[in-house]
């Protein structure tokens, strides 16, 4: 398993603004690109692989489905449009899918969603 260096609340938020429709195939590469032009992430020299556990998380919860791959690059296309929720407890913003199971605050795991 790879160590996180990437926040899953960037990649769900890069997902959320450029392939938030069921019929838009994207890839790991493309999300890739995405992170490298964020300050945090520009002097890290990211790979595909840094997020790959993440990825397979959002497969695993019914979020994701992959389509397609080829070597390191996995095309997916989401289950169901991505909506913004917001935390009742601490306030933290997140984005879910209707279908991913179980809805629950990145930040401190409460399922008191918004």
């Amino acid at each position: 398993m790879s160590t996180l260096k990437v926040n899953r609340q960037d990649i769900r938020k890069i997902i959320s603004e450029n392939f938030n429709d069921t019929d838009i195939r994207f890839s790991n590469d493309e999300i890739l690109g995405y992170l490298n032009q964020m300050d945090r992430y520009r002097p890290m020299n990211l790979d595909v692989l840094d997020f790959e556990d993440i990825l397979l998380e959002m497969e695993g919860s019914g979020f994701l489905r992959p389509i397609a791959q080829n070597f390191n690059t996995r095309y997916y296309k989401i289950m169901t449009d991505l909506v913004t929720r917001s935390c009742k407890d601490c306030g933290v913003v997140s984005w879910f899918a209707d279908a991913e199971e179980p809805k629950l605050c990145p930040q401190c795991r409460s399922a008191n969603l918004g």
